[in-house]
């Protein structure tokens, strides 16, 4: 279940600052699913994208941030060219589910894949897409709507 929405701007940063590696890589990959989920890329979302990504920590050590951004193309790169194909998006989030794996850390994830997908309004594809990630989260249905309205409210 998703807190309460208690979780303060530093509250997240701070559940951030620990991550590793492969947990940083994970969070980029939510963040590029949500900048290519509804098959446009906006300049909205390309900014929204840019203030996510400076409260990750691997953006403050250049031989991670290296790294991750190596990822992260290669993410870009098979979500844009096979994501239409059976299974990959279904295997792309259960990789998430499982890199992502303190509630916690899935509630700022999830916040951040919200805010990244609404910067240019939020779409049926992208609401759908939403879903199924919370859903591989283990979080209600009620509660990523709440989620949704509350961040749409703050942007």
């Amino acid at each position: 279940m998703l807190q309460k929405h208690v979780m303060s701007y530093f509250d997240e940063l701070e559940s951030l600052k620990g991550m590793s590696i492969d947990a940083n890589k994970a969070f980029m990959d939510i963040l590029v699913l949500a900048v290519i989920a509804d098959g446009e890329i906006t300049e909205d979302e390309l900014a929204q994208l840019d203030e996510e990504l400076l409260r990750l920590p691997f953006i403050w050590d250049k031989e991670v941030e290296a790294e991750v951004t190596e990822h992260s193309a290669l993410t870009r790169e098979l979500l844009t060219n096979q994501r239409e194909e059976p299974g990959v998006i279904e295997g792309f989030l259960d990789s998430l589910a499982h890199r992502i794996n303190t509630e916690e850390l899935r509630e700022v994830a999830l916040r951040m894949f919200i805010a990244v997908a609404q910067a240019d309004g939020f779409r049926e594809n992208e609401m759908q897409m939403c879903h199924a990630i919370g859903d591989k989260f283990g979080f209600d249905g009620s509660a990523i709507d709440s989620l949704i309205a509350e961040i749409a409210e703050t942007l």
